[in-house]
């Protein structure tokens, strides 16, 4: 480990937002003993009330669709499944955790709204490859920025060149930060969603998240993985008024097509989901969806 990157993780550790609230934890706890099962799991967040509610507002959402109101989250564990409802937890906690570093062009309502966009996309997506994890890409598509916040609270001077930069220039956040730091916010998030308790495959991932896959050195399965997770991180951020990365975006995409997939069906699978998502976290819905952003392309290019 060199210097740098140590420094990097003592940062990161003495930064006060490092605990996940009790009822977190103790759920976490208790899914690693596999004698344990929803009634177990359901103990710790009964009495959390808000928790219990965010839950509940999650599982009876259109997000999933059920016909029947889940009343419990013991039922909301066996309906929607335990890994789903532990998901949710974390990362609904790492984004009540996360600080506003007030930096520069940051913006964490923004930050957050994209993020949901990105893992909406990601589930839309997945939708045709049954035979990848769709809940890992999710949480992966869902996470793989989240320490921008952390480190530009911790680096304020460095991050507001870092993000002008970014926003000017279209440059890589990850290179500007490998250029100034030696590292970047992907190797944070690698490193704080293994000591959150995601664990190693999810971390892999978004140790990645702006590598583009090769079929013949990865294997298949990791190649979708990995063009999937670097789709999501090319599509429009809810800031923009047009969208920057689609010959980058579209020149991937060309890469993953199967037969059913088009990418006008994906769009609008993932504008319904990302609606869905905004209901339950609560959020107003931006005013121009992926559908918009791609209409807008397609009329660009018939001048």
């Amino acid at each position: 480990m060199n210097n740098t990157y140590q420094e990097l993780i003592e940062k990161i550790r003495g930064a006060s937002l490092f605990a996940l609230p009790q009822s977190v934890v103790r759920f976490l706890e208790l899914t690693k003993d596999p004698a344990n099962g929803p009634p177990e799991y359901a103990v710790p967040i009964s009495i959390d009330p808000g928790l219990t509610s965010q839950i509940l507002r999650f599982a009876n959402s259109s997000f999933f669709g059920f016909r029947h109101k889940i009343s419990t989250v013991q039922m909301a564990m066996t309906l929607v499944s335990v890994r789903t409802i532990k998901n949710f937890m974390l990362w609904n906690a790492v984004f009540a955790l996360l600080p506003d570093p007030k930096c520069g062009p940051f913006s964490l309502k923004i930050f957050v709204l994209d993020s949901l966009r990105r893992s909406s996309f990601t589930k839309a997506l997945c939708a045709y490859f049954p035979e990848l994890d769709s809940e890992e890409l999710f949480v992966a598509a869902l996470l793989q920025d989240l320490t921008i916040p952390i480190l530009a609270q911790i680096w304020p001077k460095e991050y507001e060149k870092i993000l002008t930069q970014h926003r000017e220039s279209g440059t890589c956040i990850s290179i500007l930060e490998e250029n100034t730091f030696g590292w970047n916010h992907m190797d944070a998030g690698a490193f704080l969603v293994r000591e959150w308790g995601f664990g190693d495959d999810l971390a892999s991932k978004i140790a990645v998240h702006h590598s583009v896959g090769d079929q013949n050195r990865d294997g298949k399965k990791t190649f979708l993985e990995k063009m999937i997770i670097k789709l999501s991180s090319l599509a429009p951020s809810c800031l923009e008024k047009e969208w920057k990365d689609t010959d980058d975006f579209f020149a991937i995409f060309s890469k993953i097509q199967i037969k059913g997939l088009t990418d006008i069906d994906v769009f609008k699978q993932a504008d319904q989901l990302f609606d869905d998502l905004l209901k339950v976290m609560q959020f107003e819905n931006p005013e121009t969806g992926i559908t918009s952003f791609h209409r807008q392309y397609l009329s660009s290019m018939s001048y």
